[in-house]
């Protein structure tokens, strides 16, 4: 790969290693970020499915069957097909880049459930016996092959399943199915109560729990848990979105008054919640964020919503239709519409100050570049690409992500006492035409802003 020739001085590369929880919030964010994940040369669309904490997303490359991808710091693999088998489906990525999902026979008639490594290795996961069909629909944090897996076995019978490693364990009774699991093996999806009535189910230490809530005749499903086992889903009867915590279950609130179905699809360990509900004038969806405003544990508690297509100042020409996954750096991978037409995943991602374009923009002289928003005498650098990426502001960051790939550094300056920071670059001639990606960081905060991408005159 050719690389492009530096054009600022004293620069340093940042590592590309991952960090611990982030407690981002959406009341602590200037905005969002928006990179575009595009498809394999002759395809003309990508769906997002989910993103991990190194930001690396899962996709499809066009529609289905399509190619299932990952996209990793702006470059963009493909999921290797199970030898012998079919149509295949990726659900998840884990640690280490796990991706886990199914492959179907060739005639299509049974499936079986499939973790592929980063180093290319492709594992079948052992059915429940009687079965000879399973799906792996959700994969945790831990790293393989200690990683808990959640999905199902059978085909018209489903039994909810997790396997560690390869060795499957049956945790549902008859039609049943888990969609995600967090680092303490619990699981949430959908159960059948008495009535036959699919229920959502979180199965815990043993424990078959409905968490739908009242009333219990509603039909529903669970889709994400984070490791407080504080869960989310649907009651499609009452085309609501809802969170469970500790034994309590609550419908989230509606930003638009229209009677549509709202999906909450995931929640990391902050409590924000990803999804989708009605837009603005109740013909389609658009992609929500919830946040908690409450403690944890208060009941009932209280949330906002967000359109995240309010939140995107910098990204007019994209709107944001459904989040499907988020991170511990409260990033998400979102599917979106272009105003031409585009059908693309997205990587959404927070920032937190902001940075002006540089001033005059042109090669051959000094460049002036203003970031507000900073803690007074707070430290930030410049970083400058000329690729889209997204990688760890460094190892001990638990958010910090830099939308640059193969980025450099300039040396640190300091916020005022109204918390801005000048920046001077001096860029030289031979910069003149080229379209340079720049970001401002805040390395000890883990804190970044919104990405700048500029040609120089």
């Amino acid at each position: 790969m050719r690389r492009v020739r530096m054009i600022f001085g004293a620069a340093a590369l940042w590592a590309v290693l991952g960090g611990p929880t982030a407690l981002a919030q959406p009341s602590g964010v200037a905005g969002y970020d928006v990179i575009e994940i595009r498809p394999l040369e002759g395809h003309s669309t990508t769906g997002p499915v989910a993103v991990d904490d190194l930001s690396r997303i899962l996709a499809r490359s066009n529609t289905t069957p399509g190619e299932r991808i990952v996209w990793v710091n702006g470059e963009t693999f493909v999921v290797p097909h199970v030898p012998g088998y079919g149509v295949f489906q990726c659900n998840d990525i884990g640690s280490g880049g796990v991706v886990v999902g199914r492959a179907s026979s060739l005639q299509g008639l049974s499936h079986r459930a499939v973790a592929w490594t980063a180093s290319g290795g492709i594992h079948l996961l052992d059915p429940i016996p009687g079965t000879d069909s399973n799906t792996a629909r959700s994969i945790d944090m831990r790293p393989w092959p200690n990683s808990g897996i959640a999905g199902d076995c059978g085909v018209t019978i489903n039994y909810a399943t997790i396997w560690r490693g390869t060795a499957a364990t049956q945790i549902g009774g008859a039609r049943s199915g888990a969609n995600a699991i967090n680092n303490l093996g619990h699981a949430v999806g959908a159960g059948r109560n008495q009535l036959g009535v699919s229920r959502p189910t979180l199965w815990r230490d043993g424990q078959t729990i409905d968490i739908g809530g009242e009333p219990y005749d509603q039909d529903g499903t669970a889709t994400g848990v984070n490791d407080w086992t504080e869960a989310v889903g649907n009651l499609p009867d009452l085309r609501r979105p809802f969170r469970w915590f500790n034994g309590h279950t609550v419908l989230l609130p509606k930003l638009y008054p229209c009677n549509t179905v709202g999906q909450a699809w995931a929640v990391n360990n902050a409590g924000l919640i990803a999804g989708q509900d009605a837009r603005r004038d109740c013909g389609g969806s658009v992609a929500m964020i919830w946040e908690r405003l409450t403690p944890r544990a208060q009941v009932p508690p209280d949330y906002a919503v967000f359109d995240l297509n309010n939140h995107i100042p910098r990204h007019p020409d994209v709107e944001l239709l459904d989040a499907k996954d988020i991170n511990e750096a409260g990033q998400m991978a979102v599917f979106g519409e272009y105003t031409d037409g585009r059908e693309r995943g997205l990587l959404v991602t927070p920032y937190l100050f902001e940075m002006s374009d540089p001033v005059p923009g042109r090669a051959g002289t000094v460049n002036t570049i203003t970031v507000t928003g900073l803690q007074p005498n707070q430290r930030v650098h410049l970083v400058w690409g000329t690729q889209e990426g997204a990688q760890k502001v460094r190892a001990a960051c638990p958010g910090g992500t830099l939308l640059i790939r193969d980025p450099q550094a300039l040396p640190a300056v300091r916020a005022d006492a109204n918390g801005v920071a000048t920046i001077n670059v001096n860029v030289p001639l031979i910069a003149r035409g080229r379209t340079v990606r720049m970001q401002a960081v805040a390395p000890i905060e883990c804190q970044i802003s919104h990405t700048v991408t500029w040609t120089f005159e």
